[in-house]
């Protein structure tokens, strides 16, 4: 599933190219993407103007002149591809959004778990993102707050990091990344972590989220930005789906794979030590 990096430089993109731009249509073929319906969607945004587009989390919103916001779930195989009406059919497109200029806006998903979805207006907008936690990179997001997020559960630090409601976009990769960086074991139970760990896996979490954003994102399975280009953070990686190779801090040990909830898990037993 695209992350924080990922979404955000998709957003970045798209609020670059789109912002201004009118919709002229709608076309689809899969129908449970579109919520309430279609037909909602369809009378809600034909005809508005684009005036931003902001990220919160993993979802991409679409602010409109009629004062609308349509909200857009990557889930795990979702793409926002900007392209030209007269360019051939990209994969997977299951809706469009025709714009002004002769430009397509295509959802492509391959699985089909992402959507669209018409909000009424921020009132109901919010009631939707209040149920993640705060944001990395905002003034919410502090080392205190971290820590006193860290230090009330008892899960296995990796799997709070994936938290959605703990923490906003962090998924498996850059808790993976994270963790390795700040050399603590994803199986440690968050609550036992020291002072100085919460502290060093803080910075490191924003580290590895900074890298993944320089780098767009990274393109290890299905994930693409809004020109359809891969990103480039997949050649930067530590340990996620490095198993089996050596630990690039060269301590003679091995990167080793297992499941953590369910999740592929990579780390050094070596520098992280259990």
């Amino acid at each position: 599933m695209p992350e924080l990096p990922e979404v955000e430089t998709i957003k970045n993109d798209l609020a670059k190219s789109l912002v201004g731009m009118r919709i002229t249509g709608l076309w689809w073929d899969s129908p449970k993407q579109l919520k309430p319906s279609p037909q909602m969607v369809e009378d809600n945004i034909i005809g508005t103007t684009i005036e931003k587009i902001e990220r919160r989390a993993k979802i991409i919103q679409f602010f409109l002149s009629n004062q609308k916001i349509l909200i857009v779930h990557l889930k795990l195989t979702g793409r926002l591809l900007i392209r030209d009406r007269k360019e051939p059919a990209d994969k997977w497109a299951h809706i469009i959004l025709r714009l002004s200029d002769n430009l397509d806006l295509r959802f492509c998903d391959m699985r089909k778990f992402g959507y669209l979805r018409i909000m009424s207006d921020e009132k109901e907008l919010d009631e939707v993102l209040k149920e993640f936690g705060p944001e990395p990179f905002t003034p919410e997001f502090t080392v205190e707050k971290f820590k006193k997020i860290l230090s009330v559960f008892s899960l296995p630090i990796k799997i709070l990091l994936m938290d959605q409601k703990k923490i906003a976009g962090v998924g498996n990769i850059y808790a993976n990344e994270a963790l390795f960086l700040a050399g603590i074991n994803p199986r440690i139970q968050a609550n036992t972590l020291s002072n100085g760990q919460m502290v060093q896996l803080f910075h490191c979490l924003l580290k590895v989220l900074t890298e993944g954003i320089k780098f767009r994102g990274a393109s290890d399975q299905s994930y693409l930005d809004a020109f359809g280009r891969e990103g480039e953070y997949q050649k930067h990686f530590r340990v996620y789906q490095q198993d089996n190779k050596s630990c690039p801090n060269k301590c003679g040990g091995k990167i080793v794979r297992m499941k953590l909830g369910g999740r592929g898990t990579f780390y050094c037993p070596k520098c992280q030590k259990l």
